[in-house]
């Protein structure tokens, strides 16, 4: 590829950790002639840096959560295959990715036996280690906690969190020194098609990449990617604040903390928590105050809290919570999406399963079936229409 006249066997848009991680899959593949840009709206464009969720030192959804869901087979495996190279991050990527295998815990109700990730059937089928335990029991990870008597918990002590921006930049990295190229201040604005096969991605300066093959991984930017293509992604975008929160004293090492209503917190250094506060909605213009009120309700005896920081962070999902990863469109196009609501965990196993079907028309692994995530695979994924 030259300056002047851009040329690449694959682009991939998008500046978070699953574009990252699929450029970074490629490599492992000996694939070299591959470029990674930007979407036109990211964070990172107008930055010049990768890794939009932590353009401003965010944590990234969910907190940079790894964990094993156990709503699907298939994402549980994705993500035991992610946390594995979470665990050996620096082995594998060259570097550490501020990986934290703390727990995870889960509140729920205590009469939901059947609830995802309720240590049921599902979970231990999965060879996931998850159990139910008392409030009691979860007061010993979190002394502070009140809770309801009708509150149970479940605790996968194999979970934990990462750093969002360092794993995107680790991801990066490696494949920049495997000989991917990057374009991390030039942003993609435009796709190209002739007739059934894409031919292009158009750039922010004008120029285009000519390229026989593009993934779209560009998160909740992606549909207005797609859409002059005739492509219609079946996604939702939500979004999700968290706060930075210092407290008066060091509070250790602690497992994620989840509440029903899908607030979480985690330690974020020895004496701050951060407060995940997921689809606050309009109205809620102070984040800061809904983080304080939810400690002080949950947490009352945590001494002085005060908030230091808000990150507004902006998350996509797959229409039935299962990520969207496959071909799509014109011949040549791929996308994967839909994936920020599993936190970090499955992003790794995305960058897998992206470069598998691209290089051999199939999953790798028979536990990750390709099926599952089909992009077509639900309604509202409209016929797309040829240029």
């Amino acid at each position: 590829m030259t300056p002047d006249s851009p040329v690449a066997d694959v682009v991939i848009v998008g500046s978070g950790p699953v574009a990252m991680a699929i450029g970074y899959a490629f490599t492992q593949r000996g694939m070299r002639d591959v470029l990674v840009c930007p979407a036109g709206s990211d964070d990172a464009a107008a930055l010049g840096v990768f890794g939009a969720f932590g353009a401003f030192g965010g944590p990234g959804p969910g907190g940079g959560a790894v964990y094993r869901p156990a709503t699907a087979p298939a994402l549980a495996a994705m993500a035991a295959a992610g946390i594995r190279l979470f665990e050996n991050a620096a082995e594998e990527l060259g570097e550490d990715v501020g990986f934290r295998r703390c727990g995870r815990l889960v509140a729920v109700a205590a009469a939901d036996s059947d609830a995802p990730d309720a240590g049921g059937g599902m979970p231990r089928a999965l060879g996931i280690g998850v159990r139910r335990i008392s409030p009691e029991e979860a007061g010993t990870h979190w002394p502070e906690l009140i809770v309801d008597v009708s509150t149970d918990f479940t605790h996968d002590p194999g979970a934990g969190y990462a750093d969002t921006r360092r794993t995107a930049r680790a991801f990066a990295r490696a494949a920049r020194r495997a000989g991917a190229a990057f374009l991390p201040r030039t942003p993609a604005v435009g796709l190209s098609a002739r007739r059934d096969r894409i031919t292009g991605v158009r750039l922010g300066d004008g120029r285009e990449v000519v390229c026989g093959t593009v993934v779209v991984a560009a998160g909740v930017d992606a549909p207005a990617l797609l859409a002059p293509l005739g492509v219609s992604l079946a996604l939702r975008a939500a979004r999700e604040v968290a706060v930075r929160v210092r407290v008066g004293r060091a509070l250790g090492e602690r497992p994620v903390l989840v509440d029903p209503s899908g607030r979480w917190l985690r330690p974020d250094g020895p004496d701050r928590l951060l407060v995940g506060i997921p689809d606050p909605g309009a109205a809620d213009a102070d984040a800061a105050a809904h983080a304080l009120a939810l400690l002080a309700a949950r947490l009352p005896d945590l001494p002085d809290p005060v908030p230091e920081a808000v990150f507004d962070i902006r998350c996509d999902a797959g229409p039935d919570h299962l990520p969207l990863i496959g071909p799509t469109g014109p011949d040549g196009l791929f996308v994967a999406a839909g994936c920020d609501e599993h936190g970090l965990g499955v992003v790794p196993a995305v960058g897998m399963l992206t470069a598998d079907l691209l290089c051999d028309g199939a999953s790798g692994r028979p536990d990750i079936p390709a099926g599952d995530f089909r992009p077509d695979r639900a309604a509202g994924i409209l016929s797309p229409g040829r240029a």
